[in-house]
């Protein structure tokens, strides 16, 4: 009984079987699907740690400027102040000592007589130029601040209406608010001690209500100078970390709150800018 011969191809060293182009095609496409799928994931995944870094930064900054209270008769820092004849000073070079970043010599611009140490820990790992700031149609760009104007170590600003400010250009005068101690903050819990700036001054009035986020915040001097008071240094500020900003508030505590759908609107909830005009908020600039 003869056997069925083995019609098998013998098999030949040296010769490889091919991907045929269909096969070449839909792995293509597979990791494709794959990329479109994943790199959303990993761009949430970077502006997390960015997210963290600044709430990490904030909580330190909170401890600094209880601790400096402690020390000074329970009196919050100056956000900025200038002696006439004296270099300025801001509330980074008073915190310093307890922070102990490296930024010794705080000073504004980068290249000023006293220097300035650009140290991360006063930089906002997500801080830009050019804000990412949502808008409606007919809202306009944030305003454009000059290269010159802009200090990214100065990515977090204070809240004026307690931490405010002081030049010798105009004597006798603070702004937007007065110096506060501890004991004079209503609800510390609820109020705002830091937020995130664009990086053109060192203290914001959290005013989007009644500038419009246009013009010059309550509280503020007029001046030629749009960096001094424009109240766009906060509003545009609001969404730098997923649509949102964190805050440093009164008691020490650290938060994440989510900015409204324009760079333009009133917030009126989550961080609003005076209670009395936004009772439903959860923190606020003003408490009266």
């Amino acid at each position: 009984m003869h056997k069925a011969p083995n019609r098998r191809r013998a098999f030949t060293p040296g010769k490889r079987s091919a991907f045929t182009l269909i096969e070449l095609l839909v792995v293509i496409a597979i990791i494709a699907i794959l990329a479109a799928i994943l790199f959303p994931v990993f761009a949430q995944a970077r502006e997390k740690a960015r997210q963290a870094s600044c709430t990490s930064n904030l909580k330190q900054v909170g401890l600094a400027m209880l601790m400096y209270a402690q020390d000074y008769d329970e009196t919050l820092p100056w956000a900025a102040y200038n002696p006439a004849g004296q270099p300025l000073v801001m509330w980074y070079d008073l915190v310093e000592p307890y922070v102990r970043s490296g930024a010794a010599g705080v000073m504004s611009p980068v290249t000023g007589p006293v220097g300035r140490r650009d140290v991360a820990f006063y930089r906002c790992p997500g801080f830009a130029a050019n804000v990412r700031a949502p808008k409606q149609p007919g809202d306009p760009d944030p305003t454009a601040f000059p290269a010159a104007q802009l200090d990214p170590a100065m990515s977090y600003v204070v809240n004026g209406n307690v931490i405010p400010m002081m030049h010798s250009s105009f004597p006798g005068v603070t702004f937007p608010g007065r110096i506060t101690s501890l004991a004079a903050l209503n609800a510390p819990a609820e109020l705002v001690l830091t937020a995130h700036g664009r990086g053109v001054r060192p203290a914001i009035a959290g005013d989007d209500w009644h500038s419009g986020c246009t013009g010059n915040e309550t509280g503020f001097p007029v001046t030629p100078n749009p960096a001094i008071a424009d109240a766009s240094n906060y509003c545009a500020a609001r969404f730098q970390h997923s649509e949102g900003s964190v805050y440093l508030l009164g008691d020490g505590h650290v938060k994440w709150f989510r900015g409204p759908n324009s760079w333009r609107a009133r917030s009126t909830t989550n961080v609003a800018y005076q209670k009395s005009l936004a009772p439903n908020a959860a923190a606020w600039f003003r408490l009266d």
